[in-house]
């Protein structure tokens, strides 16, 4: 910034009369009309710089940097406001040798300087970048991964229309290249101005590694099991229990959008049903499965000492913390095909017994006392909208971004006139940890975390005890 007027010495020569600062451009390879530059780890961001001025301008340096900022702002309890924090975790500088300056440091009218620069995307940041107090060792390694580009629709833009990532606008990650045209200060050689600061934003998506799955034993958000009463209809008799469990599925692989629109479907949830009749009764018939990804941007003015969660029961407004989440439906799919095998323990344990293999028919719920029961698998696509930008799931200092998956099944019992429909809210929770690649070659993958919700009923409803089928999509760490 130029000097106020009323600052002493010749620094007020210097800006009077005040004179139009040195304009710059900045090039990028590879930068295409309307569009944002990505990149992930390993990729080279190279352009150049462009200086030109309207009059002669002294100056003594070109400062060009590669910057990684997040910001959050996060509504007060105690009194009405806004606490807001800003971090700067990422700051490359571009070398530039002497003899790329013109001698002397006098930018001439009329012409045009052009500075080269080349950063390289780190896959991770350098241990300083977290200092705050922790409570393991996995925090400080999930917070010095490079996080991804989140909360600016005009980074998300595809070039025709402005594509929603999910963030909050209290919540955002950005990065971009910045070049300043530098001039000390003719009083104090220690303070340095800017004569010209232009930045250009770039988006950048981190590469992955799968990290393990999440361990749901006991979690009050995730789960992989539940169970639920099955009831003719109000007021009528129990008919049996029904058991729903699913398995981790595969991760889910993201395109870029430089990509074009593709087919994202590259992973299915199972889930496993059982059916456990009171006496002779058939299993319900059953209905349709939707699929929703549930989005959760957790943020806050403070660092965060562990992994965030849903299920902490503290508000985070009463912590300086913030959470939004956005639900996004996949797909409802009929699944009223899915046929019912009849099975008795008996004929399972000596099943078992011969081949020397455990079976992965759902073990029985906590009431059965029975023999017979009834099985059935049902597969379930999961398939991204092209309308939404999905980042990796990723914890940084600031702020996380996790996915949840939840499937919601329907299901018809016999009723006095007929069929009645009861919804039932089956919750199964897959949680995959993190994001593979973003990209592959060039365009990479991301893996995702899924959960699968099975929800409750628009006619009758009992709603099952959701076992969660979360997903959580993870990033970089």
């Amino acid at each position: 910034m130029a000097t106020s007027i009323i600052s002493r010495g010749s620094d007020t020569l210097d800006i009077w009369p005040r004179r139009p600062a040195p304009k710059v451009d900045i090039d990028l390879v590879g930068q295409k009309p309307g569009l944002v530059n990505s990149y992930t780890s390993g990729d080279r961001v190279e352009g150049v710089a462009n200086i030109t001025v309207d009059h002669e301008t002294r100056f003594d340096e070109i400062e060009i940097i590669l910057q990684g900022n997040s910001s959050t702002l996060v509504e007060r309890v105690s009194c009405p406001g806004r606490t807001g924090a800003q971090h700067m975790f990422l700051k490359l500088r571009q070398p530039i040798e002497d003899s790329e300056y013109p001698t002397p440091r006098v930018l001439e009218a009329g012409r045009t300087y052009k500075f080269p620069f080349m950063f390289v995307v780190p896959d991770h940041l350098l241990p300083q970048v977290c200092t705050h107090p922790k409570k393991n060792n996995q925090i400080h390694r999930a917070h010095t991964m490079l996080p991804p580009t989140l909360g600016d629709p005009m980074i998300s833009a595809n070039g025709k229309t402005l594509l929603d990532d999910m963030a909050p606008s209290m919540s955002q990650i950005a990065y971009i290249i910045r070049v300043g045209v530098m001039k000390k200060s003719s009083s104090d050689s220690n303070t340095v101005k800017a004569l010209a600061n232009v930045a250009k934003k770039i988006r950048i998506i981190p590469t992955m590694e799968e990290e393990p799955p999440i361990d749901t034993v006991g979690h009050t958000y995730y789960r992989t099991r539940n169970e639920k009463t099955v009831k003719r209809g109000f007021l009528r008799g129990k008919q049996g229990q029904m058991v729903a469990e699913a398995a981790q599925p595969k991760p889910i692989r993201l395109f870029p959008l430089t990509c074009g629109p593709c087919d994202t479907v590259s992973t299915v949830a199972k889930v496993q049903l059982r059916f456990e009749p009171m006496g002779d009764e058939q299993p319900p018939r059953l209905g349709s499965m939707t699929s929703k990804l549930k989005s959760s941007t957790f943020y806050g003015c403070n660092p965060w000492e562990d992994f965030p969660s849903q299920s902490n029961g503290v508000p985070f407004s009463q912590v300086g913390q913030g959470l939004f989440n956005e639900s996004s439906t996949l797909s409802t799919m009929c699944v009223a095909a899915a046929q019912w095998e009849k099975q008795s323990v008996s004929d399972v344990e000596r099943r078992d017994s011969v081949n020397s293999t455990v079976s992965n028919i759902s073990s029985p719920s906590a009431s059965f006392s029975g023999d017979t029961y009834y099985t059935a698998s049902l597969l379930i696509p999961v398939s991204l909208p092209n309308s939404k930008v999905f980042v990796p799931t990723f914890h940084s200092c600031l702020m996380s971004r996790v996915y949840s998956l939840d499937l919601n099944l329907t299901y018809h019992t016999p009723g006095a006139n007929g069929v009645d429909s009861v919804k039932s809210s089956l919750g199964i929770v897959v949680t995959q940890d993190e994001v593979d690649e973003f990209f592959r070659p060039r365009l990479n993958s991301v893996v995702t975390q899924a959960v699968i919700d099975v929800a409750a009923p628009p006619e009758y409803s009992e709603t099952i005890a959701s076992p969660n089928l979360r997903s959580v999509v993870q990033a970089t760490q």
